[in-house]
C-alpha cells in the first residue's frame, strides 16, 4: 500500500463528494457519488454504505475499486482493494461516526479501502499518470 502525500490528503479531505467506481465479476462498470467517507490514516479510507446495491454486489464479486474526485484543491484518482464490514468493530465505528455527522443515515456496511495506487486527473501532460 502507499501513503498519501499532504497535497493528496488535503485535496481529498477538502472535497465533499467523491466518485466510487466498481466492476462486476463480468466486467460491468458502476460509478456512484459518495459523500460519507473519511481518511482513517494516510493509507486507509472508510466509506460508509447507506444505499449501495450494485456497488455492494460488485465489491463482493470484485473487491478492487477506484475512487476519483475534483475540488478546490485539485483532484486525484486512487485505486485499491476493499473489505466489507457489517458486524464488527469497524462497522460499529462507522455507525457511531454517522450518528455524529449525519444522524438521519443508518449504515448497512462499512467499506475499508486500502490505497494501493494514486493517479493525476488534472488536464495536461501528466493526466492519467501514476504518481504513487
Amino acid at each position: 500500500m502507499v501513503a498519501l502525500t499532504p497535497e493528496i490528503r488535503d485535496s481529498l479531505t477538502g472535497t465533499k463528494t467523491v466518485f466510487l467506481a466498481t466492476s462486476s465479476q463480468n466486467r460491468v462498470p458502476n460509478v456512484v457519488p459518495i459523500g460519507a467517507f473519511k481518511l482513517l490514516d494516510d493509507e486507509t479510507l472508510l466509506i460508509s454504505d447507506q444505499y449501495f446495491h450494485k456497488t455492494l454486489r460488485n465489491m463482493t464479486e470484485n473487491p478492487v475499486v477506484a475512487l476519483s474526485w475534483w475540488g478546490e484543491k485539485g483532484g486525484f484518482q486512487i485505486k485499491g482493494p476493499v473489505t466489507l464490514h457489517t458486524n464488527d468493530e469497524i462497522f460499529l465505528q462507522d455507525v457511531a461516526w454517522m450518528k455524529e455527522v449525519r444522524p438521519n443515515l443508518a449504515p448497512k456496511s462499512a467499506v475499508i479501502m486500502k490505497i494501493a495506487e494514486v493517479y493525476h486527473v488534472k488536464p495536461g501532460a501528466d493526466a492519467g499518470k501514476k504518481i504513487l
